[in-house]
Formats: C-alpha cells, sequence, structure tokens
C-alpha cells in the first residue's frame, strides 16, 4: 500500500480560491437578480438564495476543505497527486509516462510569486498548482532529472 502524499500547496491557495468563489457567485446572484426576474420574479428569488447560500459555503468552507485535501508528492518511480473538494480523487503518475515538465504562472499567481507545475504525458497533463515560485521551479527540475533516469536499467 502506497503511503497517502504529504506535501501541500502553498497557504495563499486558500485566499486565491475564496477570491474564486466569492466572483463566481456573485456573478451568479447580480445574473439571478438581473437576468431572471426579467422571466419570474419568484423564480428571481429563488436563484438569489441559491447564489447566496453558494457564496456563504463557497467563501467560507470550500477553499479550506479543498487546501486540505490537495497532497503531493514525487517518488523516484511515480508523481503522487491527491485532490478534490467534496470528491477525492488520486493519481499516480509514472516517472516513465513523463514526457516533459513545465511550469505555468498567471496573472494572479505572477502578483502572489506563485507557479502551477504541469506534468504532460501521452494521455494529457496533470498540474500541480499554487506552489511557491522557488519551489515550483525546484520541483519542475526534479521531475525532469527523475523523468531521464526513469527508463535506465
Amino acid at each position: 500500500m502506497i503511503a497517502e502524499p504529504a506535501r501541500t500547496l502553498a497557504p495563499t491557495a486558500r485566499a486565491i480560491w475564496r477570491g474564486q468563489q466569492i466572483l463566481g457567485w456573485t456573478v451568479a446572484f447580480v445574473l439571478a437578480i438581473v437576468v431572471v426576474r426579467q422571466i419570474d420574479e419568484t423564480l428571481s428569488a429563488i436563484a438569489a438564495l441559491v447564489a447566496l447560500a453558494g457564496l456563504a459555503v463557497g467563501a467560507t468552507v470550500v477553499p479550506s476543505l479543498r487546501w486540505r485535501r490537495w497532497r503531493w508528492d514525487v517518488r523516484p518511480d511515480a508523481i503522487d497527486i491527491r485532490h478534490g473538494t467534496f470528491v477525492v480523487r488520486r493519481t499516480l503518475i509514472p516517472m516513465l509516462r513523463v514526457q516533459h515538465v513545465d511550469t505555468t504562472q498567471d496573472l494572479v499567481e505572477q502578483r502572489l510569486n506563485l507557479a502551477t507545475v504541469v506534468v504532460h504525458t501521452a494521455a494529457g497533463s496533470h498540474k500541480i498548482p499554487l506552489l511557491r515560485e522557488r519551489d515550483a521551479g525546484e520541483l519542475r527540475e526534479r521531475i525532469a532529472e527523475l523523468a531521464l533516469t526513469a527508463d535506465e536499467p
């Protein structure tokens, strides 16, 4: 049995996810008030209440729960990623399958000195988001090195 991964994302991930939740549910609330009201006022009130409930849960519970469940580790033979909010998914990526690895930074990540590591395989790509910029660079280099030596006897 393989032990659960133990490494975490940067603590600021919770603040970023909280902001995303607030933005998304605020847009839903405005749409409920403005657009749905044109169709039916009762439906608009219900949609607005659902959006407010979503905002309350999304801004308080979801970021902390998501951060607690996001774990990752890199071993010589595989990359182990566990993530999810309500449904937890665990992925093992064999080093033999890694084709290349890179880091990306969106505008928010650049501002907060964070980066995302993207591991590419023939089947697709896997992300380890919201790492400290320095940690992401070190992780990218380590995975690249392990992937190069993975097929050696």
